[in-house]
């Protein structure tokens, strides 16, 4: 009984996509914190963890424990709620996230739906070619 089990679109644990914008623009990125970065990747990872076809996730900023007793919310990356209320604003203001009040569902933390601004991947482009100030002086060789 060797029956296949049908095919659905798993999202990766180790590889999630990052929008070029926050890391390239020299603008943003004198602009964001080591913390303010940290975090907007970490929105990153989530959202390819666990959002919906239209891009919204929930997390909170407390930490908890999910029912496979895994600790979960931004305590569990080491960022205290001061650190998320100033960053989730200074993330808005330069508009790379969207948020909105999340709903109490049962009986946990409303929590705040994040969604990774889509704009920011329109930009991106394509991964699988180089960029061009990446591409190495093809003069020099290595010994």
């Amino acid at each position: 009984m060797n029956q296949s089990r049908p095919k659905t679109p798993a999202k990766n644990v180790n590889f999630f996509l990052v929008p070029h914008i926050p890391l390239d623009d020299e603008k943003l990125r004198h602009a964001l914190s080591h913390a303010e970065r940290d975090f907007f990747l970490v929105l990153c990872h989530l959202s390819n963890r666990y959002s919906a076809k239209d891009g919204w996730f929930w997390h909170t900023d407390k930490s908890f424990m999910t029912r496979g007793e895994k600790e979960r919310g931004f305590a569990a990356y080491g960022f205290c709620q001061s650190t998320c209320k100033r960053v989730r604003k200074k993330l808005l203001q330069l508009e790379l996230i969207e948020t909105k009040k999340g709903t109490a569902k049962y009986g946990r933390w409303p929590g705040t739906a994040y969604r990774i601004n889509p704009r920011l991947y329109k930009s991106t482009g394509g991964h699988s070619e180089p960029r061009s100030e990446s591409i190495e002086n093809p003069h020099h060789r290595p010994p």
